[in-house]
């Protein structure tokens, strides 16, 4: 098949063919899909999240010495499950901070898009939009459609339930280029809303929890859960190598008929 003429985009140069400008030089793919503009990739001593790595690191790390070295804990007169249950929240803090720092490093922007309502029986689309500074060489991308409901338990408690409605997988290990926007989409079908993702007593115990996680954090992160849990989720997790991330949006399920359900 002969090649197809066209005009370089740089110079003006007309060329008969080829995979570059025979006047300048500059390739064609670059000029049919140009790279944004973005800036150089930050570095990590330039992120917050960074610092903040280091920070919870050093809690952590003073949160060992009081439990290894003996008499230092006796002197400032903290018991051992205080300090053992305070560094091992400081080290995943430390986790976690980290971690976000290197996700930024790698990506200008990751974003999942999701319509806020949908027919229950009809077909919906899910975007993941992702800008990476410089070529990634593997990346996977799972997307799933979660039903996370209340259930009562023994003794008239609350639990949270999930199950997973569908799975698709829109990378396995696949490069991405730098500078680039990746589009990444899946389309799912709006269940019908059968189950229980509103509950009085989660809303009660959520309430009374939440003051109390001014003084334990754990305690404002369970009553956060137990109030938001209810509801259909789609769920977009992005794996470099060790590096995992997930990002989870909303999607309201409606069915018109005699009645109106809602999940």
């Amino acid at each position: 098949m002969p090649e197809l003429a066209w005009v370089c985009g740089a110079c003006g140069h007309h060329n008969a063919g080829g995979a570059s400008c025979e006047a300048c030089g500059v390739a064609k793919r670059y000029l049919d899909d140009p790279p944004l503009d973005l800036p150089f990739p930050p570095k990590l001593v330039g992120l917050p999240a960074f610092f903040g790595g280091l920070l919870w690191a050093v809690v952590a790390a003073l949160g060992a010495a009081l439990l290894l070295v003996p008499g230092w804990r006796e002197a400032v007169g903290l018991g051992p499950w205080f300090v053992a249950v305070g560094t091992a929240s400081a080290l995943g803090a430390a986790w976690s901070s980290g971690t976000e720092a290197l996700w930024q490093r790698l990506f200008n922007e990751m974003r999942l898009e999701v319509p806020r309502s949908v027919r229950s029986g009809e077909d919906f689309d899910a975007a993941l939009t992702l800008v990476p500074y410089d070529g990634v060489p593997a990346v996977r991308v799972d997307f799933a459609l979660v039903d996370n409901f209340y259930e009562h338990g023994r003794g008239n408690g609350i639990e949270t339930r999930s199950r997973r409605l569908d799975h698709q997988v829109a990378l396995l290990g696949e490069p991405l280029s730098g500078r680039h926007t990746h589009v990444l989409h899946a389309r799912f079908q709006a269940p019908f809303p059968a189950t229980r993702h509103t509950d009085l007593l989660a809303e009660v115990l959520a309430s009374l929890l939440a003051p109390l996680g001014l003084l334990v954090p754990g305690l404002g992160l369970t009553a956060r859960n137990l109030r938001e849990h209810g509801g259909y989720f789609v769920r977009a997790t992005v794996r470099v190598g060790w590096l995992r991330r997930t990002f989870k949006r909303r999607v309201i399920a409606f069915y018109v008929g005699a009645d109106l359900f809602v999940g």
